[in-house]
């Protein structure tokens, strides 16, 4: 059995996040309640999960990012200040695969998807999926 923590705060209610220890694998599970959330309340949520990462983990083998239900779309000053200050910590962490299951909102996979082309570090790095499973095979070279 995995060693898995919950990272986020049960006061969250736009996402859920684990870590597995023994995977080194980061998971982050969006909410629908995400279409409620502001940009100042994803900026404060992701900082909290990249500083705890950051304190308890020396390393991040593999990310996982559950978009099937946020319905939150990132504006063009988000997508920049996630790729300025959250990407790059997954990168020093040595992030070998990104794998991405996609929203059913066909708006916020656009603007995800753009805020990942212009995350430098994610080239050739990350695949995106339609279910869980298929995500999970290819991170752990199982597809």
């Amino acid at each position: 059995m995995s060693n898995i923590t919950q990272l986020s705060e049960e006061v969250n209610k736009y996402f859920t996040s684990y870590f597995d220890e023994d995977l080194k694998l980061y998971e982050i599970i969006w909410h629908e309640a995400s279409d409620r959330m502001d940009d100042e309340e994803y900026k404060t949520l992701m900082l909290h999960d990249r500083d705890l990462i950051i304190q308890k983990y020396n390393q991040v083998n593999y990310i996982i990012i559950n978009l099937f239900n946020r319905l939150h779309t990132m504006t063009p000053e988000l997508q920049d200040w996630s790729s300025a200050t959250i990407s790059p910590t997954f990168a020093q962490l040595g992030t070998l695969k990104v794998a991405i299951i996609k929203s059913k909102d066909f708006s916020t996979q656009f603007s995800l998807e753009q805020a990942m082309e212009e995350d430098q570090v994610a080239e050739g790095v990350v695949q995106y999926f339609n279910d869980n499973d298929e995500a999970r095979k290819w991170l752990l070279g199982l597809a």
